[in-house]
């Protein structure tokens, strides 16, 4: 297993911890001061429930719906009702068991729940493995768009346990890969190279280069958060690609197009204007291209798995998204590009001439 990586945020610092045994998750539920309660994707509990509830005795288990549509404000109340009735206090921590979904819902409610409480990060999928747990973004989604109202509240311990990758969808572990190309791209050029010639088959489960994928993605990840825990700067590096995502979420309703498919989309977009303005050689657009293909994620709106609906993808309908997006800044709709292979350039104000300019290219692409 790799090493603990320290997020070292004053005064707020934590360990990503890696481990192989559901025993080790004991000795956390014995730091309970008051009523614990577990957060549980409803897939997760299918499979490992029994496994967590063994492990974490006296934690109270809460079943999530799987899927983005229970980051919402009625799961929240839900939920936050059940802790009362529970006999949560502000002395409560809340485990947060699943992916990107139940990351984000658990560590918003910890974030404002009798005005915060204490939470920790138990992922469960690649995704999550490799980005979200780690950060402290929390956040829920209202119908004008994707993570519009949240707070930054940081996990007390994040405890990775790469032998549930096992039991990921292939679908799911995908979305997992998409983040961990992105991660590459924004900061580790040699990252890059080793995604290039990793032997990857979507139908094995090498677990081993998982958790060092995980380990490389998130020792980037803390580095960027400690420099810049608000987004102030460099911390909006993390956002390649999304802000096209967000709007190929938003408008299939958050449910046929899974997050890290429509990234893959999105830094797709993000290369192709990252060359139309200059920055990046045809050539790294290319390579982009290729690795996504390589491990087998969407090029283009084509590639996604979604009903043909007419419109669907309409630049217009997009541009009018992304123009709500919580990265821009006065009205302005701001982009993360790339100057080369593994290195980022901070979002910068992109007229809406050239974004549709290029939408129109981009909608070319088979």
């Amino acid at each position: 297993m790799p090493a603990p990586i320290n997020v070292a945020l004053p005064g707020r610092e934590y360990d990503v911890r890696y481990s192989d045994s559901f025993a080790d998750l004991t000795d956390v539920a014995r730091e309970a001061r008051a009523a614990d309660f577990a957060l549980i994707d409803a897939n997760v509990d299918r499979f490992y429930g029994r496994d967590f509830r063994r492990s974490l005795p006296g934690v109270k288990f809460l079943r999530i719906a799987a899927g983005e549509t229970s980051k919402s404000f009625i799961s929240l109340e839900r939920i936050a009702n059940e802790l009362v009735r529970g006999g949560a206090t502000r002395q409560s921590r809340l485990f947060a068991i699943g992916g990107g979904v139940v990351g984000d819902l658990t560590g918003f409610l910890a974030g404002v729940f009798m005005r915060g409480i204490d939470f920790i990060q138990l992922p469960t999928t690649l995704l999550a493995m490799v980005d979200s747990s780690v950060g402290g973004k929390t956040a829920v989604n209202i119908k004008a768009g994707k993570n519009l109202v949240g707070v930054f509240h940081q996990p007390r311990a994040v405890i990775v346990m790469p032998r549930l990758l096992k039991t990921l969808p292939a679908r799911e572990l995908g979305c997992g890969l998409a983040e961990s190309i992105k991660t590459a791209l924004i900061a580790d050029a040699s990252l890059v190279h080793l995604l290039e010639r990793q032997a990857y088959d979507h139908k094995t489960r090498d677990i081993a280069f998982l958790a060092d994928l995980s380990a490389a993605c998130i020792r980037i990840k803390a580095d960027v958060v400690v420099k810049d825990e608000k987004e102030q700067s460099v911390r909006a590096f993390l956002n390649f690609g999304h802000t096209l995502a967000h709007a190929i979420e938003a408008r299939t309703g958050y449910r046929s197009v899974l997050h890290g498919e429509a990234v893959a989309v999105g830094m797709r977009f993000a290369a192709l204007l990252s060359r139309r303005l200059g920055h990046l050689s045809a050539e790294a657009e290319l390579r982009i291209e290729n690795l996504l293909k390589k491990y087998a994620l969407p090029n283009s709106f084509a590639d996604l798995k979604t009903a043909k609906k007419p419109g669907l993808w309409s630049n217009s309908a997009l541009i009018k998204l992304m123009r709500a997006d919580k990265t821009n800044q006065q009205g302005t709709i701001r982009f993360g590009t790339l100057a080369a292979l593994g290195e980022a350039r901070l979002p910068q104000p992109v007229s809406e001439q050239e974004l549709l300019a290029s939408l129109k290219e981009f909608q070319t692409l088979a």
